[in-house]
């Protein structure tokens, strides 16, 4: 079967050669490497024409900004390859990585298959944070998924065709990549293969964390209004993660009524720290084992985090209700 890699990237000047390089060491060459420019006001277009030049495998295609998903729908619809293998701009693909990842593709019965992350920014302590707890996360998995991100992700292209592709009404990149892979695994086997690596760099600055995170909240709202039978939990996503926001929702209102007015009312506010602080600990063994110092960062990480998920879940239900 012919494979098509295919990328949506926007301002990627500093990444895209790295990214493409990659794609051409393969040890399964890609037919085809579609790239959809969603607009980008730097040197990324120039970066992808010079390679594209050298290389008749590898298209350019140009949009006017309008978000990952159309720029990645952009690319796949102009493929012509059964099969479309996503990852980012930001993104560097072990060489074994195409390989690895359709090679499950051709049973009939497996209509998509999604790989790992592997943390590129290793002297980032937040970065090594993100990259271990996604390892966490998927540490039990195995077989078939429920949702996955773009970043690492190959997709039958009749299927792509089948469910419209990525749903253009998420302007940001946070919620598509999940709405399109419920639908996907509600009709079609969609299977983890911890073989199937690209390299990341993951955030490194707490505030931009925090910020993306909150959006990723907001956007969560959207696609479980979409997907209501997926609302309390996938694969993915812990159960305690609802806990856990509503617990951060609560402690300002708790700290209010936390006066010698109120008897007792202290513990309230106390006990849903203590939750908080609490739930903070079932990843801390595992980081552990991998830094002491990455485990005992995590703990003010997460704490934060559930705040920032808090704020997006509110914003989230004001724009998209309930």
């Amino acid at each position: 079967m012919r494979i098509a890699v295919t990328v949506g990237v926007y301002n990627e000047e500093k990444n895209i050669a790295r990214l493409i390089k990659s794609l051409l060491e393969q040890t399964r060459q890609p037919d085809e490497i579609i790239i959809c420019d969603d607009g980008s006001t730097d040197k990324t277009a120039e970066k992808i024409k010079s390679f594209a030049e050298k290389y008749p495998q590898i298209k350019y295609l140009y949009q006017k900004n309008a978000g990952p998903a159309k720029a990645r729908n952009n690319a796949w619809r102009n493929s012509t390859a059964e099969i479309c293998v996503f990852t980012d701009g930001d993104c560097i693909p072990e060489l074994n990585w195409i390989q690895e990842l359709t090679k499950p593709l051709a049973d009939g019965k497996i209509g998509a298959t999604a790989g790992g992350y592997k943390t590129l920014n290793n002297h980032s302590l937040l970065a090594r944070f993100i990259g271990y707890e996604i390892e966490w996360r998927y540490r039990n998995i195995k077989g078939e998924i429920d949702a996955h991100g773009t970043y690492n992700l190959a997709v039958k292209k009749s299927i792509l065709e089948e469910i419209g592709g990525l749903n253009e009404e998420y302007p940001k990149a946070s919620g598509e990549d999940w709405d399109m892979t419920y639908k996907i695994s509600k009709k079609y086997k969609l299977i983890f293969f911890p073989t199937a690596i690209v390299g990341h760099y993951h955030p490194e600055k707490f505030w931009w964390y925090m910020k993306n995170q909150t959006r990723r909240a907001y956007d969560r709202i959207k696609v479980y209004k979409d997907h209501p039978e997926m609302r309390f939990h996938d694969n993915y996503t812990p159960s305690i993660t609802k806990y856990q926001i509503t617990a951060s929702g609560f402690i300002l209102p708790s700290l209010i009524l936390a006066y010698p007015l109120f008897r007792y009312s202290y513990t309230v506010p106390l006990a849903l720290f203590l939750f908080l602080f609490i739930s903070t600990l079932p990843v801390f063994p595992y980081l552990a084992k991998k830094s002491l110092a990455v485990a005992f960062f995590s703990i003010p990480i997460q704490f934060s985090r559930n705040f920032a998920w808090f704020i997006g879940l509110i914003k989230g239900l004001m724009n998209f209700g309930l």
